[in-house]
Formats: C-alpha cells, sequence, structure tokens
C-alpha cells in the first residue's frame, strides 16, 4: 500500500484518529497519552507504543510528520464537567499543541474536542485558541459534526477543528454527511426502539433505562437490554474484535473517551483532496 501521508496522534487513546487516517493511507509515526490501559490497547491493535505525557516529549524528538492530529482533553469545557476552560490543567493541554505546531510546522492538522467548546466563556475560548493557531502560520476551520451522518447510528456531537498551513494556496471544505449505512438495527442485531443510539459516555453506566443518566439501556425486540462492549465499538466505527486492555469499566472508559472513526477518515478524506500532501511529504 502506497502511504500517501504521515501523522502524529496526540492524546491518542486506543486510536480513533489512527484507526480512521489509515484507512485512507496515512502512517502513523508517533502517538502519546498518559492513560495507561488506552496505550496497552493501543499498542496491542496497532503495535506502536504510545509516548508518556505530551509535556515532556520535546518537538525535536517528534519524528518528521505531515498532519498532526490530537483529540485535547475535553472535560474542562464539557457541558457535564467542571468547565474549567483554559485555567484547568487538561484544558491547558492544547497549548502543548500549538507549541508543537508552531515548532515543526507540519502542514496540516486536526483536532477534536466537545461542541461545548464552542460557547465556553461566550465564544473566547475558542477565538483565543484559533487566533493562537492562526499566529502559528495557519487557516483555521471549524464545525460541529455528529457520528450519526456518517454511517454510526449514535447521537454524538463533536467540535473539528481543521488547519492548513499558510504557505500552501489550498482551501478546505468539511465532508459532507453520508448517507445512511449502519443502523442501530443493524448493531443491536434486533428491533431498537431507537433509531440513534445515545452518546457513549464513561458515567451513568448500567443506571437503568428509566433513570436520566441512562446512555447504555435499550428496548430491543421489546425488552430492555444493556449495550455490550463489542456493539459500542462498533458505534464508534472500530471493528468489533478490537483488543481493549483492562477491567470492563476501564474498557468502556476507553470507547466513551474515544472518537468517531468515520468522521476522522471523512476528514482526512478531504485534506488530501486539496493536494497538500503530494508535494515533499514528510514519509519515511
Amino acid at each position: 500500500m502506497k502511504i500517501k501521508f504521515s501523522f502524529i496522534d496526540l492524546f491518542s487513546g486506543i486510536g480513533g484518529f489512527h484507526s480512521g487516517l489509515t484507512a485512507i493511507k496515512g502512517k502513523c509515526v508517533m502517538a502519546c497519552d498518559t492513560d495507561r490501559f488506552a496505550n496497552e490497547s493501543y499498542k496491542h491493535n496497532y503495535q506502536i507504543e504510545p509516548r508518556g505525557d505530551i509535556r515532556t516529549i520535546t518537538s525535536n524528538s517528534i519524528p518528521d510528520f505531515d498532519l498532526l492530529c490530537a483529540g485535547f482533553p475535553c472535560q474542562s469545557f464539557s457541558n457535564i464537567g467542571p468547565n474549567g476552560g483554559l485555567s484547568d490543567s487538561r484544558g491547558a493541554l492544547i497549548f502543548q499543541v500549538i507549541r508543537i505546531l508552531k515548532d515543526r510546522q507540519p502542514k496540516s492538522f486536526i483536532l477534536e474536542n466537545v461542541k461545548g467548546l464552542v460557547n465556553h466563556n461566550s465564544g473566547k475560548t475558542l477565538s483565543h485558541i484559533i487566533d493562537k493557531i492562526e499566529k502559528a502560520g495557519y487557516t483555521v476551520y471549524h464545525r460541529i459534526l455528529e457520528a450519526k451522518d456518517f454511517d454510526l447510528p449514535q447521537i454524538r456531537k463533536r467540535l473539528f477543528i481543521v488547519g492548513i498551513h499558510k504557505k500552501y494556496d489550498a482551501v478546505f471544505k468539511f465532508p459532507k454527511p453520508l448517507q445512511p449505512g449502519l443502523t442501530l438495527n443493524d448493531v443491536f442485531r434486533g428491533k431498537a426502539e431507537r433509531q440513534y443510539a445515545f452518546t457513549i459516555r464513561i458515567g451513568g453506566r448500567r443506571s437503568g433505562i428509566n433513570n436520566r443518566f441512562n446512555w447504555d439501556c435499550y428496548i430491543v425486540d421489546g425488552k430492555p437490554r444493556y449495550i455490550t462492549l463489542e456493539e459500542c465499538l462498533r458505534l464508534q466505527g472500530f471493528p468489533a474484535n478490537f483488543f481493549l486492555a483492562g477491567n470492563a469499566d476501564q474498557k468502556f472508559k476507553q470507547v466513551g473517551n474515544s472518537i468517531p472513526t468515520t468522521i476522522v477518515r471523512e476528514i482526512g478524506m478531504q485534506l488530501v483532496k486539496t493536494n497538500i500532501f503530494n508535494s515533499n511529504s514528510n514519509i519515511q
């Protein structure tokens, strides 16, 4: 397979970016995360051992790459989190991403976070982030995309921020929704009462069909039942036999923290169409 571009996978989790981009002939040259179990899962599935804390990784120690990917921590921007924003140590990690963009000047980047970032602090937080990235040399685009529009029957809206280096005469266009394919009936192999699954998340697991925190109990074939780990993987675009390390809670956490792989794939395809990867690609 001829590789089209190289990428790094920051805050890599179980590899939502990795899965989506290798599907379109991207090559991962480095990953990093601090979650022990996610790193074990990543290594098992992709044969790459993620490095640790991004704050300890110097820019010049990173292999050459074309595309930076980062699903940077979202808890400080989430509607259900503490909402500390950039003052929260997790939210401030975006500045580590900007550091690498500024130092290494890759051709492009894809960032992902919760939709709440758009309106956090009346929009000032996102504007500040975009301003810093633009000053690093990039034209920036952002849009909220939903998993159910990209062949994954899950209600999961996420903010995607995409940038192309200003030295390229290229314009990025976000992908259009795909024709419906996979259904919730397909995932459950039965008749589901709902058309789309709840957002997969960490809290509220096995809270019951009538609990307001419920996300994993469904009426299927007229009876309530809990979603399986394999079904959660399918709702994120991973194969059902994807290896996950740790106990059940740790496995569900890893899947809940991941990114819909089909959205990543489609954004990657749009970047490929700009032809920025065609000349002097940093493929090793």
